[in-house]
């Protein structure tokens, strides 16, 4: 699903929109019956907070959530653009569904995924599908190509409602006129490594901007469930191996038994 050319982007800019996919009417349309369904079962959460909607009452937030999420994030095509840029073991770390509801105030600042994610050695990348038109109006991820390459850069104690993170970098620590708006129609995806700088607007429209993430990992890293001054705790974050063969002994998979994800249909 990547062309090597797309491959090389990825690799100079840290991240790509592959232009060889797009989900059909139908697969997208279940995808949006799931969003609406999720946010329905789930009216305490967030909707822009919704962690493993892919699992039935998981874990870490025990949430109700969706086949349908469960088998896009298993589908052989998303594999593929994961397996493009990390090797033919994989991991699936987490789902996250991100739901900016219109006019909404909650930003997500300027930040690196790597230092949120107790993983070493530091691998991965998220392929981010878009449910609903996503562009500047209504909030889009902005990124900045190339910082992946450099150094992780410090990231500092918000103190913020509005923000959807504990930490973010500061805008004197980079050239935010680099700045780019990642645009996608429905059913396009982003693939973003862990370590561009990246984040985004309130949604300041009246359309909403929702958009399903998937996280994996390269088999030959580790998730360490303890770790000092972590931003997040992952003590109850279940990982999975989606592809290939697990080739670090370090990762617990015990937290998930995925084959009985779902009560019977």
């Amino acid at each position: 699903m990547l062309t090597e050319a797309e491959v090389e982007t990825y690799r100079r800019d840290g991240y790509v929109v592959p232009a060889g996919f797009r989900l059909d009417e139908n697969e997208l349309g279940a995808l949006q019956s799931a969003v609406e369904q999720v946010l329905r079962d789930n009216p305490d959460a967030e909707p822009d907070r919704i962690i493993n909607p892919h699992l039935d009452r998981g874990r870490p937030y025990r949430l109700r959530g969706s086949r349908t999420f469960h088998a896009i994030a298993h589908d052989s095509r998303i594999l593929d653009m994961a397996e493009a840029v990390m090797g033919p073991d994989l991991v699936l770390l987490f789902t996250h569904l991100f739901c900016k509801t219109p006019r909404s105030r909650r930003t997500v600042p300027w930040h690196q995924d790597g230092p949120f994610w107790p993983i070493e050695p530091m691998a991965s990348c998220t392929v981010w599908l878009a449910l609903d038109k996503v562009d500047a109006g209504n909030g889009a991820m902005c990124v900045i190509p190339g910082s992946h390459r450099q150094p992780f850069r410090r990231h500092e104690l918000v103190d913020d409602p509005d923000s959807t993170l504990n930490r973010e970098i500061q805008v004197r620590d980079f050239d935010e006129s680099a700045a780019r708006t990642v645009e996608l129609e429905p059913g396009q995806v982003s693939v973003h490594d862990i370590g561009i700088v990246h984040g985004s607007a309130a949604n300041s429209s009246g359309r909403r901007r929702a958009g399903f993430a998937m996280r994996y990992m390269p088999a030959t890293s580790c998730v360490h469930r303890r770790i000092e001054n972590a931003a997040a705790d992952w003590g109850d974050l279940p990982v999975e191996l989606v592809r290939g063969r697990n080739r670090h002994p370090g990762t617990d998979f015990s937290l998930g038994d995925f084959g009985e994800a779902w009560p019977p249909a």
